[in-house]
Formats: C-alpha cells, structure tokens, sequence
C-alpha cells in the first residue's frame, strides 16, 4: 500500500471513533511466525493501542500457555482489552482421539 499501517490505523480511529477495533496478537509472535523480544512484542501492543487498537485477541498457535500469558500481559500493561484464547482441533466428541478431548481444553482454559 505504500503508506505508514500506523497512520491509516490512526486515520480510521479519527473517521471510526465509536467502533472497537480489534486485532489477533500471537502472543510472543506478535504478528509474525517467529518469537520476538519481549520488549519489542510490548512496544508493537503499546503502538498499536495508541494508535486505535481496542481489543486484542491473543493466542499461541500452540497453546503455549507461557506465550499467550505474555501476550495478555502486555495488553494488560495498555488500555486495551485482552480476549485469551486457546487452539483447538478434532472432533472432541471422537473417543478414538483421547489426548485432545473436552477435558484437556477445560484444563487448559483454566490456566
């Protein structure tokens, strides 16, 4: 698009003021497919919330609970809001699959 992503997040907050806008965080992933540094992930968030980010629904691919409680933290160190979320995959109700059934995604939500 050959422009600044800051500039137009901030120029649709200026048009948009009523909407929440919301964005995936892949918790130590940020936006990407690789682990950032920890101060990097928390600027990205800052920036991003500054810039008109509200809601920020974080998860790790993996349901890596160490990543996603970074994510959230760093949400949570912001105005924004954080939506913790979990992966899943399967079919829960197939007794054939035992290591992924409803249990172990209830425990997991509970961390």
């Amino acid at each position: 698009l050959h422009e600044c992503p800051w500039d137009r997040l901030k120029e649709l907050r200026k048009r948009i003021p009523n909407v929440p806008f919301q964005m995936l965080l892949r918790g130590v992933n940020a936006v990407g497919y690789t682990s950032y540094p920890d101060n990097l992930v928390k600027e990205f968030v800052k920036k991003a919330n500054e810039c008109g980010v509200d809601i920020f629904r974080v998860f790790d691919s993996l349901n890596y609970i160490d990543n996603l409680k970074f994510g959230i933290e760093a949400v949570l160190e912001t105005n924004g809001v954080a939506e913790g979320t979990i992966c899943y995959t399967a079919d829960l109700t197939d007794p054939s699959r035992p290591k992924y059934d409803l249990d172990y995604y209830l425990n997991l939500a509970r961390e």
